[in-house]
């Protein structure tokens, strides 16, 4: 009897346990949910191919999901620095130009930054701007152009414009001193640089944003005539009209001096200057015509100090300058002939060698570097002529204006043109 009791009972319990195991609620799947990444900022908005793009925000990393970098659509793995900060290294597959990139982790993606990635080499930036000259440093994306605002055959209003890097490409912007009439624009570095009208010159230390004038060629010449700029360093500039005016600021233009370099010659407005230079030799020197004669005859000058106490080199004979003369050493000038052949002279315009026929321009990167423009394309000798290789084949019928050079890159502009080259 005792047995059968015992036996009830443990069924029972055990029948009691069996219903709350089968009755008890199961406890819910816990699902880890991703928070999406967000970008904050991108150190650049302008990147040159090979550049590092540094992504700035939250959530980069989820220790179950893999992170990429979406740049124009297409994804790229990459290791997150930290949860709030990325790097990839921008490469010639990304595409070139606008460009967008995002950040993914899993199936969560961030909302899209803009940037602008320019290739190595030479690329072609869109512009509607008749350049005259334009300048490019190593230590900015921006480019500081001087324009012809009213491109006719019948009229010139040279005007500074800033070209700045952004997401957008080189977009143009004007200066404080848009809108005055320039004859001429020369940088010295990517703040440091000198404008001048008929008039005057202007000296600035930060892009044009403000700006000091400097002399009078009014006062000095008493009638405002086309001019120069025939020299600038970080403080100091001279400005010339091309009758011999000259006017010399050491000071960024706060005060100026002036000298008259046909009056101390001649004694009379009898000078023409053509080109303009500071030797290896610490002259300035000054190439030109002396027209005070009945013949003209070529005229060189040179001075210590550039603006004042002018010696006469040499007067005489009447080989034609040419086209476009260019001073880049007391042993070493450059002309277009008007016969168009590339010319140079290693004493001073007395005697010329040929150096590239069928030439339409040509530029001096330093003693034996050379670029020439010829049936619109653009060829480069780096031996002094002896070889010329094709660099870059330009648009039909192309005016092209000004190159300028920094050690990394090159910059070529003209009449709605426009390219810049990475090296």
């Amino acid at each position: 009897m005792k047995i059968k009791l015992y036996f009830m009972a443990f069924s029972l319990i055990f029948f009691s346990c069996s219903s709350e195991e089968n009755t008890a609620v199961p406890e819910p799947i816990v699902v880890e949910q991703i928070t999406a990444p967000v970008i904050t900022s991108i150190t650049k908005d302008f990147l040159i191919e090979g550049e590092t793009l540094i992504i700035e925000g939250t959530d980069f990393i989820n220790s179950k999901y893999k992170t990429q970098v979406i740049i124009n659509d297409k994804p790229y793995e990459v290791n997150p620095i930290s949860n709030n900060q990325i790097t990839i290294k921008t490469t010639n597959l990304m595409g070139i130009a606008k460009s967008t990139v995002a950040v993914a982790v899993g199936e969560k993606t961030s909302e899209t930054k803009a940037f602008f990635i320019v290739p190595k080499g030479w690329y072609k930036v869109d512009t509607n701007l008749e350049i005259i000259k334009a300048f490019v440093f190593d230590d900015t994306n921006n480019l500081n152009v001087y324009i012809d605002t009213q491109p006719s055959a019948n009229s010139f209003f040279g005007d500074t414009r800033r070209l700045i890097g952004n997401s957008n490409g080189y977009v143009a912007q004007t200066t404080s001193m848009s809108g005055l009439l320039r004859n001429d624009f020369l940088m010295f570095d990517k703040n440091v640089g000198v404008a001048m009208d008929p008039n005057a010159g202007y000296f600035t230390s930060n892009a044009f944003e403000e700006f000091q004038s400097f002399g009078s060629f009014i006062a000095n010449g008493k009638y405002a005539l086309p001019g120069y700029i025939t020299y600038i360093d970080a403080t100091s500039s001279i400005i010339t009209d091309y009758r011999g005016v000259h006017i010399f600021t050491a000071d960024k233009g706060k005060t100026s001096k002036s000298a008259n370099a046909s009056m101390q010659l001649f004694g009379a407005d009898h000078y023409r200057g053509k080109a303009f230079g500071k030797g290896s030799d610490n002259y300035f020197y000054e190439i030109g015509y002396n027209v005070g004669s009945q013949q003209t005859t070529n005229c060189v000058i040179k001075s210590l100090n550039g603006f004042d106490n002018w010696e006469l080199v040499y007067n005489e004979g009447n080989f034609n300058l040419g086209i476009g003369t260019y001073f880049y050493d007391f042993d070493l000038l450059f002309t277009k002939s008007y016969s168009n052949e590339l010319l140079s002279s290693n004493n001073l315009g007395r005697t010329w060698t040929v150096r590239k026929s069928n030439i339409q321009s040509f530029f001096i990167k330093n003693r034996v570097s050379w670029y020439i423009v010829s049936d619109n394309k653009l060829y480069f000798t780096s031996d002094s002529g002896q070889n010329w290789s094709l660099e870059l084949e330009l648009p039909a019928d192309s005016t092209v204006n000004y190159m300028s050079f920094s050690p990394n890159k090159t910059v070529l502009a003209g009449k709605n043109l426009l390219y810049i080259n990475h090296l």
